[in-house]
């Protein structure tokens, strides 16, 4: 253990990573793990359980990261409120434990995405001609079944007059609908700063400890909002070669909106400037060359950049292989020097690293597989052989893949991949 003061630490463990992300060579190579279930699952709480006691999860959080020595620890809010999901009726996740019973799961499975077409292909023009008014009256009600009242929501005609408005508004709040959506209102209002409050206290006692969080924002490239919360990725597809234009205008119109959203964001946590951008679509595999230089990551870069241009720094994560798409990569982290984070799974970071190693700093990618059924031994190799590649210069975060470690990874394989780190990532000056 160290002699050092936790406020050294902390400003030692900052500086570190800061140094990393600038491209400039730390005293080591920082370690900076992602988890969602891994905490609570080494203390033997059930996934529900973690969903619906915070308390859990914060002491199963600090009990587990504060003796790993981790140069940044995780946020909470990886793992969603299970609270939050039933007060708002949400319907594009299954969870354990949930209320509804169309979308409850067993209480160790952890929550799903439910696929579907949440914006038919026939609703262009709809949301063209009136983006808010359809986000209101469709989107929100096939989101979240609490919210339905939404559907019924007074058209331009009747609100934009105050002498009919007066009359349609208490009419609207009155309608069993409206009252069921108001009091899901307060009560998600409620758990909305009942959850911040506990972000906050999670992270001001790792602070106290020494321990800088990691990031606390989010925001999604277009295509994957589109793909994944309106036309579902089906109808996305096909969009790609029956609506091409109506498809990349609608992620146009996302693509300002994602950057003051993640700037507001920001102020709740204005210490943490890293912004995780989760890419779940644009992988080799889900696309070729060309749509993805069309539909994917024309898009995705204007909302990096906008968040560089707000002080912001973009940590997209490269999910699945994107190897093949290196080039692009390059291009743009050469137009943002020091001033982006590249986040990897299964693509080839050494070779990155020769691309785009000058001008990106790179995170990654222990494999989820080695950290569950590998060994110790086989994970110290594999992270020495990552920092030997990537370590020069500067500009490498030691995680693992796939959103970091996996909620099954064994714990000697995760102490290992930190031992490595240790023993292999110190800079000789």
């Amino acid at each position: 253990m160290s002699e050092k003061k936790p406020r050294e630490l902390f400003k030692e463990r900052n500086q570190r990573v800061a140094d990393a992300i600038a491209l400039k060579e730390p005293d080591r190579v920082p370690i900076t793990p992602m988890v969602t279930f891994w905490p609570t699952e080494v203390k033997g709480i059930s996934k529900k359980e973690s969903m619906y006691d915070p308390a859990k999860l914060y002491n199963a959080a600090k009990e587990v990261f504060m003796p790993m020595n981790w140069d940044q620890v995780p946020p909470l809010i990886a793992v969603f409120s299970g609270e939050l999901f039933d007060a708002l009726g949400m319907q594009v996740y299954k969870w354990p434990g949930a209320a509804a019973e169309e979308q409850h799961l067993k209480d160790h499975q952890p929550f799903q995405f439910v696929e579907g077409e949440y914006m038919k292909a026939d609703e262009y023009e709809e949301v063209f001609s009136d983006p808010t008014g359809f986000a209101m009256r469709k989107i929100i009600p096939r989101h979240f079944s609490n919210f339905k009242a939404f559907s019924g929501f007074p058209p331009f005609s009747g609100i934009a007059n105050a002498s009919t408005s007066q009359f349609l508004l208490p009419l609207f709040f009155v309608s069993p609908d409206g009252q069921k959506m108001l009091k899901a209102a307060q009560e998600i209002t409620n758990l909305f700063f009942k959850i911040i409050g506990i972000s906050n206290d999670y992270e001001k006692e790792m602070k106290k400890n020494g321990y800088p969080l990691q990031f606390f924002n989010a925001v999604q490239a277009p295509y994957d909002s589109v793909s994944e919360f309106l036309r579902g990725m089906t109808g996305t597809m096909m969009d790609m070669y029956r609506k091409p234009e109506e498809l990349k205008h609608l992620m146009d119109m996302m693509v300002q909106p994602s950057i003051d959203a993640a700037a507001e964001l920001a102020k709740l946590s204005p210490s943490n400037k890293v912004v995780f951008i989760p890419l779940h679509r644009g992988a080799e595999g889900f696309m070729n060359f060309k749509q993805f230089e069309t539909f994917y990551w024309p898009q995705l870069t204007q909302v990096m950049q906008g968040l560089i241009d707000n002080k912001l720094i973009p940590m997209p994560f490269f999910e699945g292989k994107y190897t093949d798409r290196f080039e692009y990569l390059a291009e743009f982290a050469k137009k943002n020097k020091g001033k982006l984070i590249y986040w990897f799974d299964q693509s080839d970071i050494i070779k990155g690293k020769e691309i785009f190693g000058d001008y990106a700093c790179i995170r990654g990618n222990v494999p989820a597989s080695l950290l569950i059924t590998g060994t110790p031994q086989q994970v110290g190799d594999y992270v020495k052989d990552m920092i030997e590649g990537c370590a020069e210069g500067g500009g490498y975060l030691v995680d693992g893949g796939v959103s970091g470690i996996p909620d099954e990874a064994k714990m000697e394989n995760v102490k290992a991949m930190t031992d490595a780190v240790f023993k292999y990532g110190v800079y000789r000056k």
